[in-house]
């Protein structure tokens, strides 16, 4: 190679870095930084795996009245189906208690353990925060590294990482955890770096996720609701609202002897039936490091002075029963679970007992109309205890 020809590619290198250097300022510059928020906004009920995962943005949003709440799919159901939503709830009166849901669908005990450690860091009200714990979590062979990938939060981790205040080994049992997920080597010690390498990996891989939060939070600063603030908070009515839910469970599912919603069970489970007969027979809820991962998430609570309600949702009795996933099966993973609850300092909100209660879920899995009523009952209860 002559040496025009090095200095023509030197060049174009050195161009081609410049300019990526300019569009990575010009995309900071564009979107607001993490923590902005709008003021009066209510950002607490809004579903987003990137809210979920911006440790500045939760912090900025929370009040002192917020209480943290893990979980997963649940928080999608639309208002329009189940009109007793937390977002409905919540957040139209001002009870005195505002949730902040955090999670969505596939965000399971590991994600949760990193997202507490990284909100602990950053300061978490009352010192109190709520997980909704499904039997779908604790599935044989555990959730598999492609569905986990999708929903790693490098920043989640980073800050996780960083807390002094969460536990080596808790920490070490999260990096083992990664690496079993499929999360690359490269990344996980760029998180928690030791070596010069690693901080040069952090401040790309942060820099890279850093911006794509901030243009994920474009959107969901679109979503937010008003701010309810009443002078004197109000007293929830719940069993005012739990009679008018069962009326409405009622109405809205009047072609299936379950109790689940007409749409669901017509559109979507009723023409699959005859292929779900005994389908998963095989299912023991046994293998699975997810009761570890849980353990964990306690762990990290009980170390940082977190207290932590833990919601104990059920499956539906007799959609399970027909695919082969029988009630004794079923009640192992209620038991080990509440095993795993009973050995730590956490409270435990037990509703598996409801599984052949109508209305309860509005599908297989999800709450429903009486359902959300009677966990937010236990949520209030729980914020306001002390209060």
């Amino acid at each position: 190679m002559d040496s025009r020809t090095l200095h023509t590619r030197l060049a174009a290198l050195v161009v081609g870095a410049a300019v990526a250097v300019v569009a990575v300022v010009c995309a900071f510059v564009l979107f607001p930084n993490q923590a902005t928020v709008r003021e009066g906004i209510d950002y607490g009920y809004v579903y987003s795996g990137t809210k979920s995962s911006s440790v500045d943005f939760v912090e900025s949003a929370l009040t002192d009245e917020s209480l943290i709440v893990f979980g997963s799919s649940e928080f999608s159901t639309p208002r329009r189906v189940v009109p007793q939503v937390p977002g409905q709830v919540f957040g139209t009166a001002d009870y005195g208690v505002r949730l902040m849901l955090v999670g969505e669908a596939f965000d399971q005990s590991l994600w949760h353990t990193m997202a507490l450690g990284a909100f602990e860091g950053a300061g978490i009200p009352q010192r109190k925060v709520a997980i909704i714990a499904t039997p779908g979590w604790f599935t044989d062979g555990g959730q598999d590294a492609d569905t986990f990938g999708t929903r790693f939060s490098y920043s989640l981790y980073r800050a996780f990482a960083a807390n002094p205040h969460v536990p080596d080994d808790a920490k070490a049992y999260v990096r083992k955890r990664l690496l079993e997920q499929g999360i690359d080597e490269v990344t996980v010690n760029a998180a928690a770096p030791t070596l010069p390498q690693d901080y040069l990996n952090g401040w790309v891989i942060g820099a890279l996720d850093d911006l794509k939060l901030r243009q994920g939070l474009v959107e969901v600063r679109g979503k937010g609701t008003e701010l309810v603030d009443a002078a004197e908070p109000a007293v929830p009515d719940f069993a005012a609202m739990r009679a008018e839910a069962a009326k409405m469970g009622a109405e809205k599912s009047t072609t299936n002897d379950w109790g689940l919603e007409d749409a669901f069970y017509r559109e979507q489970l009723e023409p699959a039936l005859p292929d779900l007969k005994d389908s998963r027979a095989g299912e023991t809820y046994s293998d699975t490091p997810e009761y570890d991962d849980l353990s964990c998430f306690l762990d990290v609570a009980d170390a940082c002075g977190v207290k932590v309600l833990v919601v104990l949702a059920p499956e539906s009795g007799p959609y399970y029963d027909y695919i082969g996933i029988d009630a004794e099966t079923r009640k192992g993973c209620y038991d080990r679970v509440r095993e795993v609850v009973a050995s730590h300092k956490a409270q435990l909100a037990d509703f598996s007992e409801r599984e052949y209660e109508k209305y309860f879920l509005f599908d297989i899995v999800h709450f429903g109309w009486t359902g959300w009523i009677d966990v937010e009952q236990s949520l209030y209860e729980f914020a306001r205890d002390g209060a």
